[in-house]
């Protein structure tokens, strides 16, 4: 305030308000003890109920704007939102080799074993396709909606595998093709918006629906190879029609407890909707105020997302491929029942890994890269012994990878880049997904001929 002068606060004032004066513009005398003492004492107020400038406010605002959410309400039902998609998810990438089985193709170099591989990589080509693709094809639909659009996409996939492939006994491989191409859009699509629409809700909840995801997968890669084995057999056209149902179960999990204002709103800018195409290209031209703070980042969960389709499981279940698994001379397994001892490493090490990625000191998500790089050596050993632990060191490492991602974006990337940030992020480490997952026949010739 100046002397005479208008109060950003307090409207125009006629007179001089000492009290807001610094210890340079007080004017008792400069050289009495009195003056002194007076202007120290109002700059070292900090009890003074005067509010911040004009200016300030909004900074203020928006830097304490996560402290305010993280002490909010914890919605936990965002876990049981998120974890039957990525059992629809896990169902395509972790039985695919039933799939395979039921279409009478082998496990060799023949052409239409080369085939399959390139059939089920459509789940990673439409999942980078959608990654971005869904702020076109879906310009005009708010991201809640968006969500449940990716929720009938998986179910869908899971009904084009189970009647088709399963009941109708099609040998066609349009029907692979169809399904995972569902698939891929649905998980790719999911993932974005559900991450940018909990955002809102602080990070306890999206540590929540985060640590759904290996919950999710690791409910089919345990318990649906546990069942398939003995002494249950369940059949896997059952494990696809229980993941569906799962899917529609989330679906009213969504509409009934995560309320659509607490939802979405805050993922929007104030200007303008984030299912916009006029924002999404205003977040592409302004690229200079999250680009530079995020690419190096997704490099990471590149090489995550390799490690994953290429060994976690990948190709495994093409080496471990016969009815029965031999751990050491003298001991078998049914490879179903092996498969789920294996997952429990994923299931553990994905568990651990997210709880770490919001607990430890943040480091540059390349560090966990090691993780990812010793577990994919464990199970090139080709020692059923050694799978597990494998599993686990790669999942641990994922774990730490993605947490600790979604956590430097809501902390360093501006609020109204969000959506397009956590969109960019996946779009990069799913080029990692696509490599990964076509090299797997190759790494399977290579290993065991």
């Amino acid at each position: 305030t100046t002397p005479g002068g208008s109060s950003p606060w307090t409207g125009p004032s006629t007179a001089p308000d000492t009290s807001r004066w610094s210890l340079e513009e007080t004017p008792s005398t400069p050289g009495t003890a009195r003056g002194k003492v007076a202007a120290a004492s109002r700059r070292i107020d900090f009890s003074s109920s005067v509010p911040s400038s004009a200016l300030q406010r909004p900074l203020l605002a928006e830097q304490s704007s996560f402290e305010v959410n993280s002490n909010s309400r914890v919605y936990w039902e965002s876990f049981f939102v998120v974890l039957p998609v990525f059992c629809g998810y896990a169902t395509l990438f972790g039985m695919q080799h039933h799939i395979k089985a039921k279409l009478g193709f082998g496990d060799d170099g023949s052409v239409e074993s080369y085939e399959f591989g390139f059939a089920i990589t459509t789940v990673y080509v439409s999942n980078l396709f959608i990654r971005f693709g869904h702020n076109f094809l879906f310009y005009c639909i708010e991201p809640r909606i968006r969500v449940f659009l990716s929720m009938a996409l998986m179910m869908s996939a899971m009904l084009v595998i189970a009647f088709p492939i399963f009941v109708w006994e099609s040998k066609h491989l349009e029907w692979v093709v169809l399904a995972y191409f569902l698939g891929g859009m649905g998980v790719g699509s999911f993932e974005s918006n559900i991450l940018g629409c909990l955002t809102p809700l602080g990070h306890r909840t999206k540590r929540v629906a985060i640590t759904a995801i290996p919950a999710g997968v690791n409910t089919v890669l345990i318990g649906g190879f546990f069942f398939m084995g003995s002494p249950f057999n369940v059949s896997p056209f059952s494990v696809y029609v229980f993941v569906a149902v799962l899917i529609l179960g989330s679906m009213v999990v969504m509409s009934m407890r995560i309320p659509r204002h607490s939802a979405c709103s805050p993922c929007n800018s104030s200007i303008a909707s984030q299912g916009k195409l006029e924002k999404l290209v205003s977040d592409l031209r302004q690229f200079r105020k999250w680009f530079p703070h995020l690419w190096h980042y997704a490099i990471a969960s590149t090489i995550n997302m390799f490690t994953l389709s290429a060994f976690a499981p990948g190709v495994m279940l093409y080496v471990y491929d016969k009815d029965l698994v031999t751990l050491f001379p003298g001991c078998v397994m049914k490879t179903d029942s092996f498969m789920a001892i294996v997952n429990s490493g994923n299931l553990i090490g994905g568990l651990t890994g997210r709880w770490l990625s919001y607990h430890v000191k943040p480091r540059h998500p390349l560090v966990y890269s090691v993780l990812s790089a010793l577990g994919a050596l464990l199970v090139l050993q080709w020692q059923p012994l050694l799978a597990p632990l494998g599993a686990f060191f790669i999942l641990m490492g994922d774990g730490l990878i993605y947490g600790s991602i979604s956590k430097y974006i809501d902390v360093s990337i501006a609020p109204e880049f969000n959506l397009i940030a956590i969109s960019t992020w996946l779009f990069i480490g799913d080029f990692g997904s696509v490599i990964g997952s076509s090299l797997t026949n190759s790494i399977r010739v290579w290993a065991v001929g």
